[in-house]
């Protein structure tokens, strides 16, 4: 038996919250003791994680049997800030879990902070109750049916509109830059980037980044035979190892390295069902 993993979206009244759901069981799957690493590229996002069964460890690098035992096992519901650097998590044998990812800024009006990553309160029984079901979709729909009215009573707080919402985080950056200059307007770059960080916990420069990434993931697979220079130049890098590097910090690997694991080893599912290239 093979490993289930399922990317799940929110619907269209979460959008503007809520960038997507993952659902991940082992249970009963044939799995090696290097296969149970997970592996996650740096994210602007806000994670969200409810252990169902098992358990799930932070590690600092993939394939360190030894270390992933020494390490105590996480919280069942814990949260991840925004990360600058790739995540690895270990489970000792079979687990189940689900990991949800919020906007900063949509956590933030939630009651949470971006930057410390506290869970809101009125999240933890929502969050809590998805292993409910054995159906992770019926979890999540029921999830989502829940978070609903309560994103609703806090989206328009301070009168400051939320964005409509997308699959894209281009799209995401854009309308909160737009947003940020709105709602303190005339002030110097340096207040906005100040905002910026309260709402995010990041700057400018790296929601940037994580832009050029996406771009990158996007016209590589829409591209597969492209040049490297010219996927590079069109996804705004200065050249190819200037790609290169972004990559390596997205990833901790280069391109053609993090390609190949991808293709190769369990531990890297989390790239294939977000069809991440490079």
């Amino acid at each position: 038996m093979k490993p289930k993993s399922i990317l799940l979206s929110p619907p269209k009244s979460l959008s503007s919250c809520v960038a997507a759901g993952i659902f991940r069981d082992t249970r009963g799957a044939d799995l090696s003791d290097t296969d149970r690493f997970n592996c996650f590229p740096t994210t602007p996002l806000v994670s969200a994680t409810c252990i169902v069964a098992g358990e799930l460890r932070l590690v600092d690098v993939v394939g360190d049997i030894n270390g992933a035992r020494s390490t105590p096992p996480m919280p069942g519901l814990s949260v991840m800030p925004p990360q600058d650097r790739p995540t690895v998590s270990w489970s000792p044998s079979d687990v189940c879990a689900f990991t949800v990812g919020f906007f900063p800024d949509a956590w933030r009006k939630l009651g949470g902070n971006p930057i410390e990553g506290a869970l809101p309160e009125a999240l933890g029984p929502l969050l809590s109750a998805l292993g409910a079901d054995r159906d992770p979709q019926v979890s999540w729909n029921s999830f989502c049916n829940t978070l609903v009215p309560v994103w609703n009573a806090k989206r328009h707080e301070g009168g400051i509109p939320d964005w409509p919402g997308s699959d894209r985080l281009s799209d995401w950056s854009g309308h909160l830059f737009q947003r940020i200059g709105r709602s303190a307007p005339g002030r110097s770059a340096r207040t906005l980037e100040r905002r910026l960080k309260q709402w995010t916990g990041k700057t400018r420069q790296h929601l940037d980044h994580f832009v050029a990434i996406e771009d990158l993931h996007r016209r590589t697979v829409e591209q597969p035979d492209a040049p490297l220079a010219e996927l590079a130049s069109e996804a705004g890098f200065s050249d190819q190892s200037h790609m290169g590097r972004a990559v390596r910090r997205s990833t901790g690997f280069s391109p053609a390295r993090i390609n190949r694991l991808i293709q190769s080893e369990e531990a890297f599912w989390c790239y294939r069902l977000l069809g991440e290239r490079f």
